[in-house]
């Protein structure tokens, strides 16, 4: 009776598995001291599948436990997993190193300056997946006539800390009369050279002008 005393939920382990069973195992350790003080062998009580616990009864013999393991559903679960890690291994190794994010600032759509030139504001993500600091080049394209400025910088080269992200406001500009500032949308690319690993990424967006 030591083996049932010593359940902390009361219930008979002679009665089989029961659903107040909380599987602490201590039925299961007294068992087995009881058997080794009076010379019997271990494992009176013990784990067992539910179906080989049928099998016992009718006098078969369980599985091994390899049989349990390695079922046609859990083969399943393993390769299926093992596809996600490859493919997040994968994702890893060729992901890019340097990024980008264009958001234009709709608030207003576009200012017109002093002398007629037309500004249009975007804020960009700079993102630096490499272990060291690197220093990026920010550039405009199509129109030769349009100017980039950063906020708060000296050129158009930025430092962007080793894994960080940071967020760099840029202006755009097109002299008065020019074709974008006359146009209600031109489409440009922004792009962002790494000058140390010379990777480049280039983001399509909008420049809106004043149309006539």
């Amino acid at each position: 009776m030591a083996c049932v005393n010593v359940c902390p939920t009361g219930i008979d382990i002679r009665d089989g598995q029961q659903l107040e069973c909380i599987t602490c195992a201590l039925c299961i350790d007294a068992c087995d001291d009881v058997m080794e003080k009076i010379g019997k062998p271990r494992g009176l009580i013990d784990y067992l599948a539910l179906s080989d616990e049928e099998a016992e009864t009718h006098g078969a013999t369980p599985k091994p436990v390899w049989r349990h393991v390695f079922r046609p559903r859990t083969m399943m679960y393993i390769g299926l997993w093992s596809l996600v890690g490859i493919g997040l291994l994968v994702a890893l190794i060729v992901r890019p190193d340097i990024d980008m994010t264009v958001a234009p600032v709709r608030n207003p759509i576009y200012v017109t300056l002093s002398d007629g030139t037309i500004r249009n504001t975007y804020d960009v993500r700079l993102r630096n997946k490499h272990g060291d600091d690197r220093k990026f080049d920010i550039s405009v394209s199509g129109d030769p006539s349009l100017a980039i400025l950063l906020e708060g910088r000296e050129g158009n080269s930025v430092v962007v800390p080793a894994n960080e992200t940071l967020l760099q406001r840029v202006y755009v500009t097109a002299p008065a009369g020019s074709e974008p500032a006359k146009s209600d949308r031109t489409e440009i690319i922004l792009s962002v050279e790494d000058k140390v690993g010379e990777e480049q990424v280039h983001t399509s967006t909008v420049f809106n002008g004043k149309a006539q």
